[in-house]
């Protein structure tokens, strides 16, 4: 960036016109995206799966055998299944990558002399960057302004010890790409983005750690395994047996290999990458960002919720209420960051814009300091000649830091009555300084007091409401006053829970851990509690065995976020530090959509829980269908009839579950057990009885058959035409049974269409019917029979059509 294009960002920044053209001249603020996977290096891997090598197997072995239509149609059915594997895969990855967009960082520029929050990937060259604590940098930088700034640029250099910024020299107002804001913060122009970043140079990559795999994620594994090694011993016996008795080892060796395609379990993996993918997307939907798979796990788990009350439970939207102190308001001003996003900073400039004059340092909050000093030289001012210190602040901290204590005594006293009335109150101060000398610690001039009102938002006592009956306990954790936190709390309906009175920051200090392991199980308000300390209260809720899921914005609350079970950063007022240590982002702040969050792994564990049963039910009787040859008869199931059972099995599992809504009590009972197993002994059992009952409908079926003379390709259309009714029956018993009649799922109604056209097809049309070894039957007696499920299906994806239409 040159020095014109420097000079052209003043303080009101770039207008959006100019923003628009340089980005469009230099491109996106972004790396090249790491690993993705393209359709080449997807069908790769398809072609190593089971199920594909299989089928490859079968078709060269009809090919040897000199059947070339049939290894022509299994030749075919390999690139139909290879197609939908490929498909399904990359619509996983473009979910997946959409969902890493919305995590990627976000950045305050000033655009038209307004402060304004955007995604990284928009800033330019030119732009006027406002830099706070906690940011992660997305681009090169060069300071103008600073206050106090330190940056860890361990990243890049390796240092370990972060970096004072605002001094003399261009390495000292130098700020590169992927570095993080310790403290303090200040003004920069971006002078470099993307691949023009000093990151961007040296060809590096933010390349985040894959997370382990998850408990379910084991148990999917070993379940896997397991099968897989019962359907390899029960192949290989059953064609050895084939070939033994028929003395045809081809033969043998097809009825091993329709065996083994009827056994494997290959649908496990798929319902676990689906329902997962599309599960954190339906979850930022609802404003819930998921960036880790065990996140939505632990979600049904989770037995307490500690939420911060500014902008979670409230509104975070500040607005003035009362004054106390005639100059209140203007100090108020001298201690306010002009071109930040604090709400209650923004209220006071809103009424009481800054005075002229040049800012010369800056303090922050700090654990055991809640109150922000800034220091100013006023215009015409001398560098010899008096400054003047601003302080605002906890009433508490503030007024210890001033002298006449009858003042002192009556402000606190009215901070304490607006406080009991669920106002956030600070105070304000002043003290002379000359520069050269300490800064200023006592002999402050008390100002005066200001009161705030965030009102809580409206959904706040539903959403409790729900967590008292799903057996969720929601505690707060603030850095408020404890009247102010108390009148929130009753506001929302906290004291259904309990009558503890607020536990506060200093009665944390004070009490052991054996103390307060036997007091937070009581304790729902916390009040001055610094970000440090939420790590003790998460760890002492889970030695009780609490499994907690903890909301943190700030850069000091990441330890706690990285301890808590499910860590939930705000999207819109936390820091990028908060967003990496967490596991979900609330893309709206909103504690209602904490709730829904809850809610929805709920469901997705419950929908998972119902797919691996279905898929261990269904097998069976595929599996004894094709073992029947093995005891005497004719060959019934092809290896193409397993692929056409197969495309109806695939599209159910991680479909159809997918899609289908939470039960009605699924928050009306309490959370799961942490180490809760996924499939248990008894689930198993169910779901292997489930597989038994369509298993005997399948033997019923052929004995009837054999017993009315049938030939073999109608006891083959017989044996098809039960497994396809029975995989459905089976699907709407494991979807809830009778009670799912009533439950709207598109995804169901159109496979129960797709299975009728297809069966239409095999059965009408000659050509088809001898590649699949059917007998053609009349229209008169096929229409008819696949008409009633065909017009009911139909007819609810029409209405639920129309319903959808009318709530849009």
């Amino acid at each position: 960036m040159n020095d014109a294009e420097l000079a052209m960002t003043g303080p009101a920044g770039l207008s959006d016109a100019e923003a628009a053209a340089r980005w469009r001249r230099d491109g996106p603020n972004r790396l090249p995206p790491p690993q993705h996977r393209s359709a080449a290096a997807v069908l790769r891997e398809v072609l190593t799966q089971p199920m594909v090598l299989l089928l490859l197997a079968c078709a060269t072995t009809y090919g040897l055998l000199g059947n070339a239509v049939d290894a022509l149609v299994l030749g075919g059915s390999l690139v139909l299944v290879a197609a939908i594997s490929v498909v399904q895969a990359l619509r996983t990855q473009a979910v997946l990558e959409a969902l890493q967009e919305l995590a990627s960082p976000r950045s305050t520029v000033v655009r038209d002399g307004i402060a304004r929050r955007i995604a990284s990937h928009e800033l330019v060259r030119g732009d006027r960057l406002v830099v706070q604590e906690g940011d992660r940098l997305a681009c090169d930088a060069l300071l103008v302004e600073t206050q106090g700034l330190r940056i860890d640029e361990s990243m890049l250099s390796g240092e370990s010890v972060p970096v004072d910024k605002g001094g003399d020299g261009p390495q000292a107002r130098q700020l590169m790409s992927g570095t993080l804001v310790v403290q303090g913060d200040g003004v920069a122009v971006v002078t470099g983005t993307g691949v023009h970043t000093a990151l961007g140079r040296i060809g590096g990559s933010l390349r985040q750690l894959q997370p382990p795999p998850s408990r379910l994620r084991r148990q999917l594994d070993v379940l896997v395994r397991r099968v897989a090694l019962v359907a390899l011993a029960t192949c290989l016996v059953a064609a050895a047996v084939f070939a033994w008795r028929d003395g045809s080892w081809t033969g043998g060796l097809l009825v091993g290999l329709t065996l083994a395609m009827a056994i494997v379990p290959e649908e496990f993996a798929v319902v676990w990458t689906v329902m997962l993918a599309l599960g954190a997307w339906r979850l930022a939907r609802q404003q819930v960002l998921t960036r880790q798979p065990q996140a939505i796990e632990a979600l049904g788990t989770a037995s307490v919720l500690c939420v911060d009350k500014t902008g979670t439970l409230t509104c975070n939207r500040m607005t003035v209420v009362e004054t106390c102190g005639d100059d209140a308001l203007r100090w108020a001003a001298l201690a306010c960051v002009g071109e930040g996003l604090e709400p209650m900073d923004r209220a006071i400039l809103a009424l009481q814009p800054q005075d002229e004059a040049a800012l010369l340092w800056r303090e922050g909050v700090q654990p055991q300091r809640p109150f922000v000093r800034q220091a100013w030289r006023r215009a015409g001012g001398s560098v010899e000649g008096s400054c003047v210190v601003a302080m605002k602040g906890a009433p508490e901290a503030v007024l210890a830091c001033c002298a006449d204590d009858a003042g002192r005594a009556a402000l606190a006293q009215r901070a304490a009555v607006w406080a009991a009335q669920g106002l956030r109150v600070i105070a304000v101060a002043h003290a002379p300084w000359r520069e050269g000398e300490p800064r200023p610690v006592h002999g402050f001039v008390a100002d005066g007091l200001i009161a705030f009102q965030d009102p809580l938002r409206d959904d706040v006592p539903h959403a409790l409401a729900q967590c008292r009956e799903a057996g969720v306990r929601v505690v707060m954790i603030t850095g408020d006053a404890p009247a102010t936190a108390s009148a929130i709390a009753r506001q929302a309906g906290f004291e259904r829970w309990d009558g503890d009175a607020v536990c506060t920051g200093a009665a944390l200090a004070a009490m052991d851990d054996r103390a307060f392991d036997a007091a937070v199980g009581r304790i729902a308000v916390y009040a001055r509690v610094s970000p440090d300390q939420k790590l003790r209260i998460v760890q002492a809720l889970q030695r009780r065995g609490e499994v907690v899921a903890m909301t943190g914005d700030g850069v000091n609350d990441g330890p706690a976020l990285r301890a808590a079970d499910v860590g939930v950063a705000m999207g819109q007022r936390g820091t990028d530090v908060a967003r990496e240590a967490a596991a979900l982002v609330l893309l709206d702040d909103r504690f209602a959509s904490l709730v829904d969050a809850v809610r929805a792994g709920r469901r997705i564990f419950a929908n998972l829980q119902r797919a691996v049963g279905y898929l261990l039910a269904v097998h069976l009787p595929i599996v004894g269908l094709s073992l029947l040859p093995v005891l005497g008869g004719p060959v019934l199931l092809l290896p193409v009839h397993v692929v056409l059972l197969e495309l109806i099995i695939d599209p159910a599992c991680s479909l159809v579950f997918e899609a289908e809504p939470a039960v009605r009590h699924a928050m009306k009972v309490p959370p799961r057990p942490a180490g809760a197993a996924l499939f248990g002994r008894g689930a198993v059992l169910r779901a292997l009885g489930v597989g038994a009952v369509a298993l005997g409908a399948v033997v019923a079926v052929q004995v009837a058959g054999r017993w009315a003379a049938f030939s073999d390709e109608g006891l083959r259309l017989a044996g098809l035409a039960t497994l396809a009714a029975g995989n459905l029956a089976m699907l709407q018993w494991f979807r809830g049974g009778r009670d799912a009649l009533a439950v709207r799922n598109g995804s169901f109604d159109l496979l129960v269409l797709g299975v009728a056209a297809t069966f239409s097809l095999l059965l009408l049309v000659p050509q088809l019917a001898r590649l699949f070894g059917l007998p053609v039957l009349p229209a008169s007696v096929v229409l008819p029979l696949l008409a009633v499920p065909a017009v009911v299906s139909g007819w609810r994806l029409a209405r639920g059509r129309r319903r959808a239409l009318g709530g849009a």
